[in-house]
């Protein structure tokens, strides 16, 4: 289990990926902040959010992974195909999700980046689906803009723990 959790955590929130997504906060500080009362109080629910949107995701992908059983019986290739796609997207968001609950409320930048790989996810989903299924494209997009953006206002809260006993750095870079 230790060995999974830690290649999981290199191959996905190594320093090399939380400088590359450090690196964005280079378009995002460029925007206006929200006052630091709200930033913190979003950072204090997050992980909890987190935590709620992980488990929906995961009630919702046992769900779909039933039907997606029972049209692979079936032999409905429409169906497997409309939403198989969507189903992998969301069970691996899903998976980010609970695995940032705990880093999150340790204050652990490797909880924030395991939340922008799963906004990373939603973000291809949205693609997939704004071409397959009839849905709202501009709410959609608003959605994913100011969720990155919300997500890039808190990073200044999250310190990069590569170990317990060695370097810490901030990720991404102090916002104001």
């Amino acid at each position: 289990m230790l060995k999974t959790k830690n290649l999981f955590q290199q191959t996905f929130a190594n320093e090399k990926v939380a400088g590359m997504i450090g690196s964005l906060d280079r378009f995002f500080i460029k925007l206006p902040h929200l006052p630091k009362k709200v930033r913190v109080l979003i950072n204090k629910i997050v992980p909890f959010l987190a935590l709620a949107f992980g488990l929906i995701g995961l009630v919702a992908s046992l769900i779909t992974g039933f039907f997606l059983f029972l049209a692979l019986i079936s032999l409905d290739i429409e169906i497997l195909w409309s939403i198989g796609g969507s189903f992998v997207l969301v069970l691996l968001s899903t998976l980010f999700l609970l695995k940032a609950f705990k880093p999150l409320r340790q204050g652990n930048a490797i909880g924030w980046i395991y939340l922008f790989w799963a906004q990373v996810l939603e973000v291809i989903n949205f693609i997939i689906n704004s071409f397959t299924v009839e849905s709202d494209f501009w709410l959609g997009l608003a959605t994913l803009i100011i969720s990155f953006y919300l997500l890039f206002e808190i990073g200044q809260f999250y310190v990069y723990k590569v170990d317990k006993k060695l370097d810490q750095t901030k990720l991404p870079q102090n916002q104001g």
